[in-house]
């Protein structure tokens, strides 16, 4: 009887997988291949014949149509992140193969990640770390620049999935309002239990002091953030992006912070990671960047690394998995 294949096409080593799948399944009954080419046919040769996929956190290689055709017969496309924008799901939707991601183990991290983006904004905190630093006493500028409160402002979040929901818990004792869009309503109880409100885009990006993203990336919300909606946002509002670069126009938002119409962002993602050094958010004062770390807490890369051993066992258990992404039973 052949060995199960399993295929990593994360930059992790073989001897890392072995460990995260742990003693439940001997690894020398299991074959195990890494990928590290650069091209989509290599990728497509290497997965034929796999029982499990394990995918790639850096979005290296598109998993296009060729590449389910190739995986035929594969039992799991187990992606170990959140996002999974580099693989047509409706292509291994097409041929029965499941794709997964680890549900919500990053959620925590995010939340937080935004949450501190808002208040470094509203209290201008890199621009005062980095005076201080300089052995510049600038407390007197408080009174031109102007450090604000996130209570008794307008927070609106735009996508009110497991993130949406956990950063409103979190600015919930702030003591601001709290608005949200999503084109699913939550249950009335839990409305109640967070304090929000639900409206429509339109009306949340009027009246926001604070619009936060947590959206997936797709057809429906690829620059989901244009010039349009931004000259819609109430002058002076902050904007904050930990879901998916390509959620936000990102010329139009730097357009919108040089022309004062924005007060500020706090940017976790880019339309091109790395970050191309040319990208205009990069030269404006009033952003705040991170390189794509919100969900990467020493926390949240245990609980994607179990998920994921999990899943992989899972099926080759004969189990069906968790957290698929693409309807396939």
């Amino acid at each position: 009887m052949n060995k199960p294949k399993v295929v990593i096409l994360s930059p992790l080593p073989v001897e890392a997988v072995k460990a995260m799948l742990g003693a439940e399944i001997d690894a020398e009954e299991v074959e195990l291949e890494a990928y590290t080419g650069d091209s989509v046919e290599g990728l497509a040769q290497t997965v034929r014949g796999a029982q499990v996929i394990i995918g790639d956190f850096t979005f290296r290689l598109p998993m296009d149509a060729s590449v389910a055709e190739a995986a035929k017969g594969c039992l799991l496309v187990q992606q170990p992140s959140i996002g999974y924008q580099h693989i047509d799901l409706e292509a291994f939707r097409e041929r029965g193969i499941p794709v997964a991601n680890v549900g919500a183990a990053n959620v925590i991290g995010v939340a937080e990640h935004t949450i501190m983006l808002i208040l470094c904004l509203l209290k201008k905190a890199l621009y005062f770390h980095q005076k201080t630093a300089q052995g510049v006493w600038s407390q007197s500028e408080i009174f031109t620049l102007g450090t604000s409160e996130l209570h008794g402002k307008v927070l609106g979040i735009v996508g009110m999935g497991h993130i949406g929901q956990e950063v409103a818990a979190r600015a919930q004792p702030f003591g601001c309002r709290i608005i949200y869009y999503d084109p699913v309503a939550l249950a009335p109880q839990r409305e109640v239990e967070l304090g929000l409100e639900r409206v429509d885009l339109e009306e949340l990006l009027a009246l926001s002091d604070i619009v936060t993203l947590h959206v997936p990336l797709n057809p429906q919300t690829r620059h989901l953030i244009n010039e349009e909606r931004i000259s819609k946002m109430k002058p002076g509002a902050y904007l904050i992006n930990t879901a998916r670069g390509e959620v936000v126009d990102e010329a139009a938002l730097a357009k919108a912070l040089e022309e004062g119409h924005l007060a500020g962002a706090g940017i976790d993602v880019f339309a091109e990671e790395p970050v191309n050094p040319d990208n205009p958010l990069l030269k404006s004062d009033k952003v705040m960047l991170s390189p794509h770390i919100a969900g990467g807490t020493n926390e949240s890369r245990v609980r994607m690394v179990q998920v994921t051993a999990e899943n992989v066992l899972r099926v080759l258990r004969g189990e069906k998995p968790l957290y698929v992404v693409n309807g396939v039973e």
